[in-house]
């Protein structure tokens, strides 16, 4: 059997390259020779003649490089983020009551109005209300942070960038001081619809509400008033117009984003990979 080496080195800085050495003639493998004259007993005849017409088609490429660049820092604009994130894949990437608020009459009339206070309460010692801009004062956060659809298509478009700007979550739950058994955390938005995670799914990751995207309110930018941004997880979880935060302890919690049968995958364009030594 000849030798196949390949190399793939990932620069943090964009670049990606690829180099592979050569790669053996089918012809020169007496096993598809053989495979040619008399497929195996054990696999159907069909199978085995296409397996054998596939490794006829392999040709010997004495060297073979590329390279792949990217920009990681480019940040998507707000119409940019408008229009693929928050409307045409409103039922893909938010929760089901803005997908239908999102579609047809119903998008004009949803309430896009800044939020200035978020009820907290349940299991904790303090429950309160929290004062956006008392908290944007008191635990301010700004990062360039990934929104990327549950239902991400496969050209990967529904994927962005953004600086986001707000408070950090677990300002909040300090100041409540949740009990011990407490496991659950439940968003509410202003339109009813709840959305649930792990307690300690949010406090093991970057966690904003999210009121200014790329130095514009939230509300005028992408049309809601605030908006949680959890790191590395799909924005199906990405509650928008929060107006109560509940914190308690559930006997069956809810599974981490990405536990789910419909958990985001990446759309990389990847078949098959193999290395041989």
């Amino acid at each position: 059997m000849s030798t196949r080496k390949s190399l793939i080195a990932l620069a943090a800085g964009g670049s990606l390259i690829a180099a592979a050495g050569p790669f053996a003639n089918a012809a020169a493998n007496p096993a598809s020779a053989a495979l040619l004259e008399a497929p195996e007993a054990s696999l159907p005849v069909g199978v085995a003649m296409q397996d054998a017409a596939r490794a006829s088609n392999e040709r010997a490429i004495s060297n073979v490089q590329g390279s792949f660049e990217w920009n990681q820092d480019a940040l998507a604009s707000n119409a940019e983020l408008s229009k693929i994130l928050y409307r045409p894949s409103a039922f893909l990437c938010a929760d089901p009551a803005v997908g239908i608020a999102a579609d047809g009459a119903n998008r004009a009339e949803r309430d896009t109005s800044a939020i200035s206070v978020i009820a907290v309460r349940g299991d904790v010692e303090h429950e309160f209300a929290a004062s956006v801009e008392d908290f944007e004062e008191k635990a301010p956060i700004a990062k360039t942070m990934g929104c990327t659809c549950g239902g991400n298509p496969a050209d990967g478009r529904a994927s962005a960038n953004a600086a986001v700007s707000g408070f950090r979550l677990a300002a909040l739950l300090d100041e409540a001081e949740p009990h011990e058994d407490a496991n659950t955390i439940t968003f509410t938005s202003r339109d009813g619809f709840r959305v649930s995670l792990p307690l300690s799914y949010v406090t093991q990751r970057y966690s904003i509400i999210v009121t200014a995207i790329n130095g514009e309110d939230a509300s005028s930018a992408v049309g809601c008033g605030n908006q949680l941004w959890l790191g590395s997880t799909s924005a199906r979880s990405f509650a928008r117009d929060i107006v109560s935060i509940e914190i308690t302890h559930e006997e069956h919690p809810p599974s981490a984003p990405g536990a789910q049968e419909s958990a985001n995958l990446p759309n990389v364009g990847v078949l098959s990979g193999s290395s041989e030594r």
